[in-house]
């Protein structure tokens, strides 16, 4: 398969992906939205305890970078062709439209070095000021497996259940371990498998704040872990830390 013919189905679909995203507002403690509808059309927005974005708004910011979000995957797509998966970004946008902090809520995707590239595409966009203060949204991305390619094996979590329980060198368990190296919380790991149980790469999204070094961290211990061997074909599977 040619990378670039997997690279422009994937921008296809990606676009199509874009452009039905998942609108939240949010305050600090709970989610409270209410849907409004523009008098004479059908537009419609968000609104919620913070400030509002338009589906379009944010669709007008987004779409146009879609591009630079499938350059973040295509270097790893031409060592590891099963690399796919969805993610969701959590964005919380100031009053002058600038990104004030975005995260990856849920990743399924599983390449650490793609996510994060993603993310620095994401915090880099410009948005409209938001209607009445600062606001808060989350936005839908994938990354489709080529037509051509077979899918990785699914493996469920207790496929990695005994090796993040499995004790370390000191005597506690790996995933203990990499909570305290890696700034506690808790995280949400993909991985891919190959039949040896070698990782060829891992992702991580995190439901709590972390920071990119306690991602990469995480990523960089599972990346050593040995697995079982998840058959004659290329494994994936997701599961939490702790």
């Amino acid at each position: 398969m040619r990378l670039h013919t997997r690279l422009a189905a994937t921008t296809l679909i990606l676009g199509a992906c874009a452009a039905k995203p998942t609108i939240r507002a949010e305050s600090s403690t709970e989610t409270s939205s209410s849907t409004r509808s523009s008098e004479g059309g059908d537009s419609v927005s968000i609104t919620g305890l913070r400030g509002t974005l338009s589906q379009e708004e944010i669709q007008r910011a987004l779409e146009p970078r879609l591009p630079k979000f499938m350059r973040c995957a295509s270097p790893r797509l031409s060592e590891l062709e099963v690399l796919s998966g969805a993610m969701r970004f959590a964005f919380h946008i100031a009053v002058n439209g600038s990104v004030g902090a975005v995260a990856l809520a849920q990743s399924t995707l599983g390449d650490r070095a793609s996510e994060r590239c993603m993310l620095e595409v994401a915090g880099a966009t410009k948005f409209a000021a938001p209607h009445g203060g600062e606001a808060d949204f989350t936005w839908p991305l994938e990354l489709p497996l080529a037509d051509d390619v077979r899918a990785p094996v699914e493996l469920t979590s207790d496929f990695a259940q005994a090796v993040s329980h499995a004790p370390n060198r000191d005597g506690v368990s790996q995933s203990e371990a990499v909570q305290g190296a890696c700034g506690g919380g808790a995280y949400v790991v993909t991985a891919y498998v190959d039949p040896s149980g070698k990782v060829l790469a891992s992702g991580v999204a995190s439901p709590d704040p972390a920071t990119s070094v306690d991602l990469d961290c995480v990523s960089q211990a599972v990346d050593a872990w040995a697995f079982p061997s998840p058959g004659s074909y290329v494994g994936k599977v997701s599961f939490t830390i702790p």
